[in-house]
């Protein structure tokens, strides 16, 4: 049976005797990093395939788990652009929001921007669920201070409490709302209340 690339990089790093902090200190990403590549939450780009590949003296297809000559980015003919990869989204009450950049996904760039940011956050917990968003997903938002009522996006209440939720605005109070009937709405008064707009949802990858 074939290892993932995840295993096969566990494999690679312990038969080197580094810690994940270690092989992550070596590529200047954090340690959680280095474990999302080895859990499978998160996939390198391909140039950092490539570092890695290099690194421990094998080459890309081996360290992914192909035995042909193609690789999961070149073999679907599909074009990837790199994004910062933050903390967990809470797709339930709230949940904190580390400012800290985990480490950099390839995501499609079909529909995407050239002219425009993005970052990229898993979803936790099972708020957003009726639009098809589980706990897992990988979610990749542009980077915007401003949305439409009834977009969703990824929004900060008081500094510290990020979360994706849909964005209805009502005069001076904002709803933001879950798509999940088990979870009540999050009522933000903008004009007393730490509030800002991240970004805007443009894919949803999901979690296999």
């Amino acid at each position: 049976m074939k290892k993932s690339f995840g295993e096969n990089l566990k494999d690679l790093r312990k038969d080197k005797g580094l810690t994940q902090e270690e092989l992550g200190n070596h590529f200047n990403i954090t340690k959680t990093g280095v474990s999302y590549w080895e859990s499978g939450k998160s996939t390198p780009s391909y140039e950092m395939l490539i570092e890695l590949a290099d690194f421990f003296g094998v080459d890309v297809n081996t360290l992914i788990g192909y035995s042909d000559d193609t690789n999961m980015y070149a073999s679907a003919n599909i074009e990837y652009i790199s994004v910062p990869l933050y903390s967990p989204i809470c797709c339930g009450n709230g949940g904190f929001n580390d400012d800290e950049i985990i480490d950099y996904v390839a995501v499609p760039s079909e529909n995407l921007s050239s002219s425009c940011e993005y970052f990229a956050q898993h979803a936790k917990g099972d708020s957003m669920i009726d639009v098809g968003i589980y706990d897992g997903d990988l979610l990749v938002f542009e980077k915007t201070s401003q949305t439409q009522s009834g977009s969703i996006g990824c929004f900060c209440i008081d500094h510290n409490d990020a979360v994706c939720k849909k964005y209805v605005e009502n005069g001076n109070t904002v709803m933001l709302k879950a798509m999940n009937s088990a979870y009540d709405p999050i009522v933000v008064d903008v004009s007393s209340s730490h509030f800002a707009c991240l970004g805007k949802l443009k894919i949803a990858i999901k979690r296999f």
